[in-house]
């Protein structure tokens, strides 16, 4: 494996954002570009990434603003700058465009997770015709609480977008995530059912999950939800795009695997025949990170990747 290591200026004019580009040491077959989730980093996705290399596809990856070894260098975490919907987004449009000129002919498959499935969703938005296929795990979407509990005009009139918001509209976002799981669950037990995922995201360093955020990033991650969940969306999205939808059937970020059917069957119902779907049932947010299925999970994106590169 060769890597290359990528910093380049984010579009919140502050930050350095810092990203990879895994390179197999066999002949090259298509580019996935992975996109993190909420609160964690890029390299949680080792395991993932081993696989795709094996198999003969360039990865890249980068830690978003106010993440991982980015955030590490600011030491500012939880806050993307402003209009953080826009500039996570247009992170990886740059990123995006630096890769295609390491390869430029390779066919580009978007993988994203959870937070990262919204802002791949949202590239999708802007440019379907420069990306081969969408992969979208752990996906947000009929999120209880920011459809029906959080208060949206209390956190449009928090004062000092830059200031920690109110605990109790992060608390009303992520309303219900670990209801499920009984009296004694932890507070990141929806994670994943393994014991070991979870303690090792709570002791990741390079994790800020739980961190303070930014009335501002609260806003535009809510924004950037709004944005991909909307009938706009799907009418943006070019109608011959592959696309393969991945999530637990105890996820609370997928609606515990309905939101991951209605993504589907809504793509299907306005005109976008290729979709796959898949929810591993009694797993939980991260079915890549689960070791009982994350060999099969892994099995299910390579297999995608090769059809659509036509392997």
């Amino acid at each position: 494996m060769a890597l290359i290591e990528i910093g380049f200026p984010s579009n919140n004019g502050r930050d350095m954002i810092h990203a990879w580009v895994y390179q197999p040491t066999v002949q090259a077959r298509a580019v996935v570009h992975l996109i993190h989730g909420l609160g964690e980093h890029s390299r949680r996705y080792l395991h993932l990434i081993v696989r795709l290399l094996d198999e003969g596809f360039v990865v890249v990856a980068d830690d978003h603003a106010g993440h991982g070894r980015t955030a590490m260098a600011t030491g500012i975490w939880a806050d993307a700058g402003e209009d953080a919907d826009r500039v996570v987004v247009a992170d990886e449009q740059e990123l995006r465009t630096r890769v295609r000129q390491l390869h430029p002919d390779l066919p580009y498959i978007v993988f994203g997770h959870s937070w990262g499935s919204m802002i791949a969703r949202g590239m999708a938005a802007e440019s379907s015709g420069e990306i081969d296929a969408l992969v979208l795990g752990g996906i947000a979407a009929q999120l209880h609480g920011i459809e029906h509990v959080l208060d949206r005009d209390a956190l449009a009139a928090a004062p000092e977008a830059e200031a920690p918001v109110d605990d109790a509209l992060v608390q009303q976002t992520f309303d219900g995530f670990v209801s499920r799981y009984g009296p004694d669950a932890g507070p990141t037990d929806w994670v994943a059912r393994n014991a070991d995922v979870v303690r090792d995201h709570a002791t990741d360093p390079f994790n800020n999950f739980g961190a303070p955020m930014s009335v501002r990033f609260l806003r535009g991650f809510v924004a950037l939800y709004d944005a991909v969940n909307s009938a706009a969306w799907y009418d943006s999205v070019r109608t011959d795009l592959p696309v393969l939808i991945l999530a637990g059937s105890e996820d609370p970020v997928a609606n515990f695997g309905e939101g991951a059917y209605h993504v589907a069957n809504t793509l299907v119902a306005t005109g976008h025949p290729d979709v796959r779907t898949r929810v591993w049932a009694g797993f939980r947010h991260e079915v890549h990170n689960e070791p009982e299925i994350r060999d099969e999970v892994e099995g299910e994106i390579v297999s995608f990747v090769e059809r659509v590169i036509g392997d």
